[in-house]
């Protein structure tokens, strides 16, 4: 007879995706599918996303965000695919997708998307 194995809690962090970066991605989405089409807009976002939702397994994995300082209780990290960067941070308890957008911005223009807009959707 198999042993019983003890029931443990989730270890997982929350995943939190923010209303700026579903309408950005949204935004990329549309732009890619003027430009290139449907088939590969709808891969490059498929990519996007599977990224995102890998999130609470490993937040770690990404780099640290260089432009904006994280501190002892809150990281930010990016993932980069191809020319776009996925800003989140990360917290004890949460992992906050911030937003989306093209490496080629002002890195100044970076700093002002820490502050994560109220309205938050929880994904997991």
């Amino acid at each position: 007879m198999a042993k019983k194995q003890p029931i443990r809690k989730s270890l997982q962090k929350r995943l939190i995706i923010s209303p700026r970066y579903t309408q950005k991605l949204l935004e990329i989405a549309n732009y890619g599918y003027e430009l290139f089409g449907a088939k590969v807009s709808d891969n490059f976002i498929a990519k996007i996303e599977n990224k995102v939702m890998a999130l609470p397994k490993m937040p770690e994995i990404h780099p640290k965000n260089r432009f904006i300082e994280s501190t002892e209780k809150k990281v930010f990290r990016n993932i980069l695919v191809n020319k776009y960067a996925v800003l989140y941070s990360v917290t004890a308890r949460t992992i906050c997708v911030i937003t989306i957008y093209h490496t080629a911005i002002n890195p100044e223009t970076i700093k002002n998307f820490t502050t994560p807009p109220k309205n938050n959707t929880v994904q997991k």
